[in-house]
């Protein structure tokens, strides 16, 4: 049965838009010849994935797209250069040589030099993307508020006639699949949807999706998409079903930065004067629906022998249910959604990309960082809800490269060489594989690394595991330098010394030069060492590693002067250097140093020999200044009387 608007056009939108036609200027194709021909190819090249969007047809409802995605190929009326008679030479000269570049450039096949993004250029785009996905969940929290308008659901409630509530009432066994068609129905009878035009009424559309905007659209009985499947989503909220509002939030891409706003949202600018490219991908990039919950028992949807519970993709704008796959084949071929977000009656969100992603191995490296969204996603305690904590497990994928980087599970042959698995309770096996959740992967850290964070290893545990050490570019011995330099003086006590240390580097890192790693399970918090009698606890190097305030001795203090480590060597006060990270010089990590570590008892004394020292130079380099001041206007003085003399005698 096919379902009719108000006016008894058929809703049947976005499956039409691949059959419709784009026709062009004919004069303008037969003039521009096979150059034309080229880029009309290479725009179809690049919106052959996207679905165009649907101008108003006087009959109401049917949507067709009747644009053109390409611009004019000669460009007339977008730009009008206008030269001087003397400069057509010049200009003829300049056009044929740019011609012969680009005709050799296509015949040797030379392909462009591709220029890769620096490292801070790569965090500032991921920080405007970061902000631009935390912007587009904002204001869908602000369109689920305004569904949950009471007056609202009260408005749609009451104009539902009474057949349609007498049948949900009587053919509430057939679940909550079968009310939302009867309600699709005739809410698709009911309301008409309104094509987006910039030029409609007295100026742009408001795409702010507020109560005042959703009674606007009620009493009108229509309106646009956006408002479509809010008043929808509200209406079936009104009946108490469990509703969730979708929506998909993309990050449109901006080709010309002064291009309309209005050609993301679908809007037909054709008419206006200022024509926009528009392309099928920038007009469907604001998609939303909903979802219901359907019970295991009711589930008619479902072939399976052992119904489950589960939300039911529900699409008004195109009158489809229980299709989620084609949320993303309806973009086009190739389209990626990488953040689709439900939000409930009760502003819980929730991430459903997983559900709609045609292909979750492409879909999933364009999802941001997902600590950093999880966190963005607490609206509400989302677990709380019992209905997604059913559908929080994900089935087992069908191939050995699903599991790489799989959200939930992942094979013990996929781990990094820093992760473990702890516990080791497998939840399947794949192919004789035991599969692991995803929630019980550690990263592993060498001791001295636990010792940056402020942690120890105890002397109890054994590594986790044991990974080749990095390979350290030390200078030559001095065996291979001495026709070079002044060799080492050899001796027994330096062998045997040298021997010991040998010993030592390959017992601590496990008796073939490989590095044990530790699980957090294994450490401690660290306890720094008092300060025993003035004296400051140093490590091998002479110096105190301080990589927070938790690595300071007990009873010292940390100064940061510039020449603290001067006036405690006059001071003769004990102290130590601060270590506080490294840094790459010359190829090598060398130490850093900040300041010093001294006793607290000293640390008032030394900072005020300090000010007292930082005074004294100051007036030193006044001094210093005077003086040469005093100096320059002496010899510029001498030089004024040595003119005024040869003046004088020479006239």
């Amino acid at each position: 049965m096919e379902i009719e608007w108000g006016d008894g056009s058929p809703f049947s939108d976005f499956e039409e838009e691949h059959n419709t036609s784009h026709h062009g200027d004919d004069d303008n194709s037969h003039v521009n010849g096979a150059a034309a021909n080229n880029e009309d190819a290479s725009d179809d090249d690049d919106a052959w994935e996207d679905v165009g969007s649907m101008p108003h047809n006087d009959g109401g409802g049917v949507l067709s797209d009747n644009s053109d995605h390409m611009e004019d190929a000669d460009g007339s009326n977008d730009m009008h250069v206008e030269h001087l008679p003397e400069d057509w030479d010049a200009l003829n000269a300049a056009l044929n040589a740019q011609a012969a570049a680009e005709g050799d450039g296509k015949r040797t096949g030379a392909k462009p030099k591709v220029k890769r993004l620096t490292k801070v250029e790569k965090s500032e785009w991921m920080v405007q993307r970061q902000a631009h996905l935390v912007c587009l969940l904002a204001r869908e929290v602000h369109v689920n508020r305004a569904i949950n308008d009471v007056t609202v659901q009260c408005l749609l409630r009451s104009i539902v006639p009474a057949a349609v509530d007498v049948n949900l009432s009587t053919q509430a066994h057939q679940g909550v699949v079968y009310a939302v068609q009867t309600l699709m129905r005739w809410f698709r009878l009911a309301f008409r949807r309104r094509p987006y035009a910039a030029n409609e009424g007295q100026g742009a559309i408001d795409f702010d999706v507020t109560p005042a905007s959703l009674l606007r659209a009620f009493f009108h009985r229509q309106g646009h998409d956006h408002e479509m499947v809010a008043l929808f989503t509200a209406l079936c909220r009104s009946f108490n079903i469990s509703t969730r509002y979708t929506v998909s939030l993309d990050v449109p891409y901006v080709s010309k930065r002064n291009a309309s706003f209005d050609h993301w949202f679908g809007v037909d600018v054709s008419s206006s004067n200022d024509t926009v490219s528009q392309k099928p991908s920038d007009r469907t990039s604001m998609r939303s629906w909903c979802e219901v919950f359907s019970e295991a028992s009711h589930n008619a949807t479902t072939a399976s022998k052992h119904p489950t519970s589960s939300w039911v993709h529900v699409d008004i704008l195109r009158n489809i249910v229980n299709q989620p796959l084609e949320v993303g084949r309806v973009r086009g071929r190739g389209a990626v959604m990488p953040h689709i977000v439900s939000l409930d009656d009760q502003l819980r969100a929730v991430d459903v990309s997983r559900t709609y992603a045609v292909d979750w191995a492409r879909t999933q490296p364009l999802r941001c960082n997902e600590a950093w969204w999880a966190r963005q996603l607490r609206v509400g305690d989302s677990n709380a809800n019992p209905i997604d904590v059913a559908n929080d497990r994900l089935p087992l994928p069908t191939s050995v490269h699903g599991f790489r980087n799989h959200m939930q599970y992942c094979l013990e042959q996929h781990l990094g060489m820093y992760e473990w698995v702890r516990p080791r309770k497998p939840v399947g096996v794949f192919k004789g594989l035991p599969v692991f959740e995803r929630c019980n992967v550690h990263t592993l850290q060498s001791a001295h690394r636990w010792l940056r964070q402020g942690r120890v290893v105890l002397e109890a545990e054994d590594p986790c595991k044991y990974v080749a050490r990095r390979q350290q570019h030390l200078p030559p011995p001095p065996s291979q330098t001495s026709m070079y330099a002044n060799p080492v003086p050899f001796s027994v006590a330096t062998a045997v010394v040298a021997a010991n240390k040998d010993n030592d580097d390959e017992e601590e890192e496990g008796g073939d030069k490989q590095l044990p790693l530790y699980g957090l399970w294994q450490t401690d918090k660290y306890i720094s060492p008092p300060v025993v009698d003035g004296r400051i606890p140093k490590n091998e190097h002479g110096n105190v590693e301080v990589w927070s305030q938790a690595h300071l001795p007990q009873g010292s203090v940390h100064i940061r002067l510039p020449r603290a480590k001067v006036v405690a060597a006059q001071l003769g006060v004990d102290f130590a250097p601060a270590m506080v990270g490294w840094e790459l010089r010359n190829g090598r990590n060398v130490p850093v140093f900040d300041g010093i570590v001294v006793c607290e008892d000293t640390a008032e004394m030394i900072e005020d020999a300090h000010a007292v020292l930082e005074q004294d130079i100051v007036e030193k380099a006044i001094a210093k200044h005077r003086k040469e001041i005093a100096k320059r206007w002496a010899i510029f003085v001498k030089k004024l009387l040595l003119r005024k003399r040869l003046r004088d005698e020479y006239g």
